[in-house]
């Protein structure tokens, strides 16, 4: 689905960032105009001109809000969390600007969340020696709660951020169909990666398993009986997590992800196999010839090794087979809901019935078609039906899992 430029890289995101219309986080007009001012390929004209948006947008947030208009400010608080975010997004990691654009989309977020309905609640999650920030959505502020709101915790993937996945993952739909939703940044994402350098690690139960410790403190909500989605690359994170943790009832990859080498060598498996046995120098070297080609491949390779804590190539190529599902899938014994997307440049269509048949438990297999506006990684073209898709399910698996004692 072409958006607005011809490489798939920005187009992709204008995508990405025109898709949070569904849940209050752009509109059409403002992301259109935005683009319309980069030229294709300028990463630096892509970062002056959303934040120009980001910054008109928040300026319109705070007059609503010294006024008392809460819900435009509101709405303008959230759609400058995505134009802050579009802002940051293809900055090296070491740039100056980067910290602060990531600041600004944070702070707008929580502007935006402080007027819901039901005010947001901020968790501080123990984790190793250090916390995990994240955020409690309940349908209802009303106290006390008779019963416990099942709950739905959303993983996101390589590079979200947890507040991003208030639009991604449709976070007001399962506020609307009674569900307490939790968002999180693990090691690798958002604020742990930006704050204090915790990089990316493959067994993610080991990071699942503290936030549902967490809810534990909750009475408002479910710990046990939990709803697990996983987007994107948590579409690896989620599954790990759930192989080893028997808290979670039900389990969605929104994509599928099960094996990131697989994925990544998919399109050239005799190149991969050269490239895997080539010397370091030899990887590296094609690596940098890509990045001086093409703006995705730059931003693939940088983001790579800030995400995982690697410094060359070579050394990532060596990381990928480490974030795999397999051997590990057939210890997945809850429901499973497998997402996938027949124009998905990310993870390929074909692998998403290997992952499938690896799984143990019950497991249903969506695939969205182009014509349905829903094939592109994430469904971000119809995040609607996605999210229909999803929270449907959910209705109706996790109404036959037991609930907390």
């Amino acid at each position: 689905m072409r958006v607005h430029f011809s490489g798939r890289a920005f187009d992709y995101q204008t995508l990405r960032a025109v898709a949070y219309t569904t849940f209050g986080g752009a509109e059409p007009g403002e992301v259109l105009t935005t683009v319309d001012r980069i030229d294709e390929g300028d990463t630096e004209a892509w970062h002056a001109e959303w934040r120009r948006t980001a910054e008109r947008v928040e300026r319109s947030a705070a007059a609503a809000a010294a006024a008392g208009n809460d819900r435009t400010a509101r709405a303008a608080y959230f759609r400058a969390h995505n134009y802050h975010r579009s802002a940051e997004f293809f900055l090296p990691a070491a740039d100056p600007r980067r910290r602060p654009a990531y600041e600004k989309s944070r702070a707008a977020f929580r502007a935006g969340a402080e007027r819901l309905d039901a005010p947001v609640r901020r968790l501080d999650v123990p984790y190793e020696d250090t916390t995990l920030p994240g955020y409690l959505f309940l349908p209802s502020d009303e106290t006390p709660v008779i019963e416990p709101y099942r709950t739905i915790v959303c993983v996101g993937g390589f590079d979200s951020v947890a507040e991003e996945l208030f639009f991604l993952c449709g976070v007001p739909e399962a506020l609307a169909r009674g569900y307490a939703v939790v968002l999180f940044d693990g090691p690798g994402q958002g604020a742990p990666l930006r704050e204090q350098g915790l990089t990316a690690r493959p067994d993610w139960e080991r990071v699942v398993g503290p936030v549902l410790d967490a809810l534990g403190e909750h009475d408002a909500v479910e710990s046990q009986g939990v709803g697990l989605v996983g987007a994107s690359f948590g579409g690896y994170y989620a599954p790990r997590a759930a192989a080893f943790e028997d808290r979670i009832a039900a389990c969605v990859a929104f994509d599928h992800m099960h094996d990131l080498w697989r994925a990544a060598s998919y399109e050239n498996p005799r190149l991969a196999s050269v490239v895997a046995r080539a010397p370091d120098a030899i990887v590296n070297g094609f690596a940098t010839f890509a990045a001086r080609v093409s703006v995705e491949s730059r931003w693939l390779m940088e983001n790579s090794k800030w995400v995982f804590g690697v410094t060359s190539a070579a050394e990532f190529q060596r990381t990928l087979p480490r974030y795999s599902l397999s051997g590990v899938a057939g210890e997945i014994d809850c429901p499973t809901l497998v997402l996938a997307g027949e124009d998905d440049h990310f993870v390929p269509l074909a692998l998403a019935q290997e992952f499938v048949d690896e799984l143990a438990g019950p497991t249903t297999l969506r695939v969205f078609r182009t014509e349905e506006g829903a094939g592109e990684h994430c469904q971000v073209g119809n995040l609607r039906l996605a999210t229909g898709v999803i929270y449907d399910w959910f209705d109706e698996t996790l109404a036959r899992a037991p609930r907390s004692a």
